[in-house]
Formats: C-alpha cells, sequence, structure tokens
C-alpha cells in the first residue's frame, strides 16, 4: 500500500506537568523521515487541540501516534481506539516498546507498532506499504501477533533533524499554564553515553541494545540552531561534554554566526577541568549547565560508579563559580544504604560548594541499569509505583517528605534572591521566569531526553 497522507498525533492532553511546553520532538523526527516519500503530513498536539477529528482529512491513510509513558494511559489509549479501522494506525515510542502486548490488546485497530528508534524503521515501512520483513517492528496477520527482528542500532544523522515547518503552535515556557515569555525548543546533538553509572540506562535503549556514544558535526548541529525562533533551547544530549573539541566547535560556530539565543546542557563535573572552554560557552550563550551529583556521601558515589569523590566536587566548583552560568545539581534521594540524615546532607553540601540550584529526584529502577543487581543482592529494596526504588524503612510517605525537606531546607528566601541576582546579572530577564527555574527547569531537562523517540 502506497501511504499519501500522514496524521502524526502527539496524544496527551494534559501532559506531564513539568513537560507542558515541550514540542513533540519525537515525532517531528518521524515526519521528517517520511516527508519525502509522502504526499502530506500533518502533526497534532492534542495540548492544542479541543476536537483535533476536525483537522484529519478524509484521505488520511496512516496515523503515527506517540506513546511515551504510562502517563494518561487510558484517555491515550481512548484517543487511539476513537481513529478511523479502516485507517493504517502505527504506534511508537518508549513507553510502546516496552508495552507491545498490552496495547495491542487495548486499542483493537493498532496495525504495527514501532519498537526502538523509529526514523529508519517508519520510513522503510512507508517506503514498502507493508510491515512484512520490516526489522523493529510487531504487527498483526490473520489474528496473529507478528514480533519481527530488533534493528540494529545507527548512528545519529548530521542530516536527520525534527520537521519545525510541520508545527501548527508556538511552544513558549510556561509554569503552571502562565506563559512566561520565553519561546522554547530542544535539539538532539549527540546519542548514548560512554560512562556507565549504575543508576542509569541512557547507554542502553528500551530494547536493552547497547548505544554508543555517537555525535553530529558540529556544522549540522549549527545549521539546525539557525532554523530555530525559539529564544531558549536545550541541548538534551545525555551528556553534552563527552567530545571537548567538538563543544568548542559548536561554540564557535556560534559565536561566529551571531545566534542570540540561550543555551542549557547536561554535563558531568569533570567539565570544571576545561575554564577557557567554560569562558567560551558563555560567550556562546550558555546559561545554565545541569550536573548530575546524586549524592553527598562518597559511598554512595562509589556504589553508582559515578567515577569521582566528594572532594573532587568541591575542587571542580572552584571552577565552576567562576563560570558565570547558573549551575544546577542533580542528587537522588533513596539511595542504597543511606540513612534520613545522610540524604539531608545534600542541602548542607549543595551550600558548601556552591550550587545555584538543586533537583532532589527520587531513586528509580530502569530496566536496563545496573540497580537491577543492587536490588537482587538487598531484600530491603524493592520497586514501586512508577519504577521508583523504596526501602523498608524508606517507603514513599518517607521519601516525600525527605524530599520537601531537601527542597525547602536548600530554596530559602536568600538562596532564590541568590538566584535571581545571578540570572538578572547573566541575562535572564523577567522575575516570573525564576519561578519555573527553581522549581521545575531542572527537572524539565532531566527528563527531556525520554521525550525524543529514539530513547
Amino acid at each position: 500500500m502506497k501511504f499519501k497522507s500522514v496524521v502524526c498525533i502527539y496524544p496527551y492532553f494534559q501532559e506531564v506537568p513539568i513537560y507542558e511546553f515541550f514540542p513533540p520532538l519525537g515525532l517531528e523526527y518521524v515526519a521528517a523521515a517520511i516527508e519525502n516519500h509522502v504526499d502530506d503530513i500533518c502533526i497534532i498536539d492534542l495540548r492544542y487541540e479541543e476536537n483535533f477529528k476536525k483537522i484529519i482529512s478524509a484521505g488520511t491513510d496512516l496515523f503515527c501516534v506517540s506513546v511515551n509513558w504510562h502517563y494518561e494511559f487510558d484517555s491515550v489509549c481512548e484517543v487511539i481506539r476513537s481513529l478511523p479501522a479502516d485507517v493504517t494506525t502505527v504506534i511508537g515510542g518508549k513507553f510502546a516498546t516496552e508495552n507491545v502486548e498490552e496495547l495491542f490488546e487495548r486499542c483493537p485497530n493498532i496495525d504495527v507498532i514501532v519498537r526502538g528508534d523509529g526514523e529508519e524503521t517508519i520510513e522503510e515501512l512507508v517506503q514498502t506499504g507493508s510491515p512484512e520483513g520490516v526489522e523493529g517492528v510487531s504487527y498483526r496477520s490473520n489474528g496473529r501477533l507478528i514480533h519481527n527482528a530488533n534493528r540494529r542500532l545507527s548512528d545519529v544523522s548530521n542530516t536527520l533533524y525534527p520537521n519545525r515547518k510541520r508545527r501548527r503552535y508556538k511552544y513558549r515556557i510556561s509554569y503552571k499554564k502562565v506563559g512566561l515569555g520565553y519561546s522554547f525548543d530542544s535539539i538532539v546533538g549527540s546519542q548514548g553515553c560512554p560512562f556507565n553509572c549504575k543508576f542509569c540506562s541512557f547507554k542502553m535503549n528500551p530494547l536493552g541494545q547497547k548505544r554508543d556514544w555517537s555525535a553530529r558535526t558540529p556544522e549540522s548541529v549549527l545549521m539546525e540552531l539557525g532554523e530555530m525562533d525559539a529564544r531558549v533551547v536545550a541541548f538534551i544530549d545525555d551528556n553534552f561534554f563527552v567530545d571537548i573539541n567538538r563543544v568548542e566547535k559548536i561554540c564557535d560556530l556560534i559565536i561566529e554566526a551571531k545566534l542570540n539565543k540561550i543555551f542549557l546542557a547536561n554535563a558531568r563535573v569533570s567539565i570544571a577541568k576545561h575554564p577557557a572552554l567554560l569562558k567560551k560557552m558563555y560567550r556562546a550563550g550558555f546559561r545554565l549547565l545541569m550536573i548530575g551529583l546524586e549524592s553527598a556521601q562518597d559511598k554512595s558515589l562509589k556504589l553508582l560508579n559515578k567515577g569521582f569523590k566528594t572532594k573532587d566536587v568541591r575542587e571542580a566548583f572552584t571552577v565552576l563559580r567562576e563560570s558565570k552560568m547558573l549551575i544546577n545539581g542533580y542528587f537522588i534521594v533513596g539511595l542504597f544504604g543511606e540513612s534520613e540524615e545522610e540524604m539531608l546532607e545534600i542541602v548542607s553540601f549543595a551550600r558548601e560548594v556552591g550550587i545555584d540550584l538543586i533537583s532532589p529526584n527520587r531513586l528509580r529502577y530502569e530496566k536496563y541499569s545496573g540497580l537491577a543487581r543492587l536490588l537482587e543482592d538487598n531484600d530491603e529494596y524493592y520497586v514501586g509505583e512508577g519504577n521508583r526504588i523504596y526501602s523498608r524503612r524508606y517507603g514513599p510517605r518517607e521519601i516525600n517528605r525527605i524530599v520537601k525537606r531537601i527542597s525547602s531546607g536548600f530554596f530559602d528566601r536568600g538562596q532564590i534572591w541568590a538566584i535571581v541576582r545571578k540570572g538578572l546579572r547573566i541575562g535572564f530577564p523577567g522575575w516570573i521566569f525564576y519561578l519555573h527555574l527553581v522549581f521545575a527547569m531542572p527537572r524539565i531537562i532531566s527528563h527531556a531526553r525520554k521525550r525524543v523517540y529514539k530513547h
């Protein structure tokens, strides 16, 4: 079957609150992959549409729906089931990859589910018009489910990036639905991570395939940045700074092109070994770095295989404090063997080293992370709702209470005022923006990469 008219649907009405203004980047990758093989593509974001069916043309012959997580899963299934049964319906996304059988069972009109990375798979599916022989798909055939072989992972592409021309909406940073005046976008400059932190699964895809680190050329990154209208752009790479020379080249190109944007990126604490690069990054427009510190306890850093100790963090921040950029530190609450007193030391440790913001996250179980072995060896800990890890001593209620104590202990009036002053000094105007920066932005960027289909 030859597909001519495609509708890509982002099926979340309310959305996970911290993602409320994120563009559906995964669907835009899909649209870019197939745009040369079809006559028409429409991307619909249900966060912005009260009656999306009015937009669907009578000639639509293919639906592509992105299902990323269990959030709003019942309503997502209702959306899928409401699609015309005579139109081929293809589902993709991280949650879809991990829940193939359940989706087929709950939504009888699903024809194909794409497992894992979607761009090459959906392009081949559109070109051939049939799922038979297409790697990376599961499909219905004569009342049976057929699961084709997994598709081998590919390096990140220099030429394929989200099709923003198909956007029907303006994506702006907001806080509880209140717009903060900044247009927003995100970019994937690299895939994978060469490090082996035990809690992290970004070096694997949802099928358990190891993803080697690969990166786009600086020229490719600049080309995409140049096509963006957004004022604030987040690099949602797992680790933006794997190749320092490449980062420096990206900064040089941004400065040369005189792009007037604010950039955010994830980093490891080792970035402090490059003070000259930090200065160049500031000139290029980088204003917020988010660094995974995880714990204030050396025993936990060793257990997680972080590759540094607390003394290394203290030394690094003598450099990072001079970088002018806002620095956010990610911490994990509920780590194996930590007492409440040790968890609460996050506050004093963060203040001591001079972190501007902290993001205390609950410990989560990821299927292909190194935490499975730790769980097997420790009967005290278990996986609870939302794949969060708890212990007999510190259950959901206790961990929530500790997270609140850490946040309230760190973000007192003095700290918030210090963030506002520094932000205004480095070019973040608008006081309401800081409410979002303090309470939501670090969490947003830490989870943003999950929105991109390849992760």
